[in-house]
């Protein structure tokens, strides 16, 4: 082969690798942000409060017991005992009613517990579940329990639309990605068409002609996967601080999310790309004569 037609072939699969870069890191951004949805909105549904309200009649040492018991139930993810002087203190200073007693009774607000769930709890079946067994393991000592049924059903539903339409985006990108990279690597293999009807000439098997392009293409995706790979965490160390993606950008304790999408990039770029060789090749290998010059 000449030496033109070398660095042809050279700067034709330079193009492809870093095409493949570019689109594979693109697919990695939309892969992180649906493996971070359920950690965002998870944050946000242990942070949804459910308030439990202690009758006139329960003493101290009982509300402490429950406080306990329930700080051991393994759906909690954090509990709080209120004092109903607490709660009716906070209540004057939120409102501005400094002299609010004056208009009541003694204190008009219950003892409480105010607590929130684990994210793989914060569901309506879950805390419906939750609430049926505090009101019959406490139904003497307990009054009332009070949450938000709106705030637990709107995040969940948020959730399960993102991840819907973010599935929807990943496979249309991802089937533009293997339409691109596969007609990339086409034009590629199709310079190198008269060489491989020259090996087919002087006797050279088919295996023999294909092994060092499906080699070739193997690198390929691999190398792209790893461009993408760094170019994304060469990105995050730029805009760790931003507030608005920090979510998405890398972290060191994000490593096992990290790692499995990293492996799912760079098997996407391996398959996509060997797939895409293996098809060319084998189109390239069966051509005519007056078809190889009319490609």
């Amino acid at each position: 082969m000449s030496k033109y037609k070398k660095n042809r072939y050279k700067t034709t699969s330079l193009y492809v690798t870093i095409s493949m870069a570019f689109i594979l890191f693109l697919l990695l951004i939309f892969g992180m942000a649906i493996m971070q949805l359920d950690k965002i909105y998870g944050n946000e549904k242990e942070k949804i409060e459910i308030d439990i309200f202690f009758r006139d009649n329960a003493k101290t040492s009982q509300m402490k017991k429950v406080e306990k018991e329930l700080s051991m139930d393994h759906r909690v993810n954090s509990i709080v005992f209120i004092p109903k002087e607490e709660a009716w203190d906070n209540f004057k200073k939120n409102t501005g009613l400094e002299f609010a007693e004056e208009m009541v009774d003694g204190v008009p607000i219950e003892n409480s517990i105010n607590l929130t769930l684990k994210k793989e709890y914060a569901q309506l079946d879950s805390v419906a579940k939750f609430e049926q067994n505090v009101n019959e393991k406490y139904e003497d000592l307990v009054s009332d329990i009070s949450y938000s049924k709106s705030q637990f059903q709107t995040i969940n539903e948020t959730l399960y639309n993102g991840l819907w339409y973010g599935l929807g985006l990943c496979s249309i990108l991802l089937i533009i990605a293997i339409i691109l990279i596969n007609n990339t690597i086409r034009l590629a293999i199709f310079s190198k068409r008269f060489l491989i009807r020259t090996m087919q000439f002087v006797g050279a098997k088919h295996s023999f002609i294909k092994k060092p392009f499906l080699i070739n293409s193997v690198v390929q995706g691999v190398m792209s996967a790893l461009l993408a790979i760094l170019f994304y965490i060469v990105i995050s160390l730029l805009l760790e601080n931003n507030e608005h993606i920090s979510e998405l950008v890398f972290k060191p304790e994000n490593m096992e999310s990290n790692i499995i999408i990293f492996g799912i990039i760079t098997g996407i770029g391996v398959v996509v790309s060997l797939g895409s060789t293996y098809f060319s090749m084998k189109k390239y290998l069966k051509l005519s004569k007056d078809k190889l010059y009319k490609q």
